[in-house]
């Protein structure tokens, strides 16, 4: 999925300092709109008038005003492919992904501090996610992979387990053989 992400990615960057036919540089067009203490700012990069980035800002009595969501529409549809979100210290809470540009996210990471601490992915597309990984951080501050689960039956259940050291390897697996929930085989 990230791998599809990846053109439309260096394409809206590429497109923020295009120039027009007449090799004359395109401006940025930004248009702000307020309701309810929540400013929303498009930018148009290509001034097509599509925005291909919209912020969303909340107004504050003291202090400046903070940025509480992002939506990137990289295929210039119209709808946001990634959206963002910052807790008050700008820092990443949660983020979703469109990585076939369908309409439906995939994929979803959950932040704590702006480090990534899960993911779910919907890999078969039937809008529900069937497969976990899960974060932890060791005492240095490095952050790895801890443990991965997946519903490989579609019962929305867990089927397979895999625990991981911090060096990235597998330590155990388990596999839920009855389709009751519950680990039935293991494996270290």
């Amino acid at each position: 999925m990230l791998p599809r992400l990846l053109p439309a990615l260096a394409a809206l960057a590429a497109c923020a300092k295009k120039p027009d036919a007449g090799n004359k540089p395109v401006e940025n067009v930004v248009t702000e709109a307020a309701l309810d203490g929540i400013v929303e700012q498009k930018v148009d990069f290509d001034a097509n008038g599509v925005a291909e980035v919209t912020n969303f800002y909340r107004e504050r009595t003291e202090g400046s005003r903070v940025l509480e969501r992002k939506e990137l529409d990289l295929n210039r549809d119209g709808k946001a492919d990634v959206i963002t979100w910052l807790d008050e210290r700008g820092s990443i809470e949660k983020e979703q992904m469109d990585g076939d540009f369908d309409g439906k996210f995939e994929l979803v990471d959950t932040y704590q501090g702006g480090v990534r601490m899960a993911t779910e992915y919907d890999t078969d597309g039937d809008g529900w996610a069937n497969v976990f990984k899960y974060y932890l951080r060791d005492p240095a501050g490095k952050v790895f992979l801890d443990r991965k689960e997946r519903d490989e039956n579609g019962d929305h259940r867990i089927d397979v387990w895999e625990k991981f050291d911090a060096s990235g390897s597998v330590v155990v697996t388990g596999r839920d053989a009855d389709g009751d929930g519950k680990m039935d085989e293991r494996q270290e």
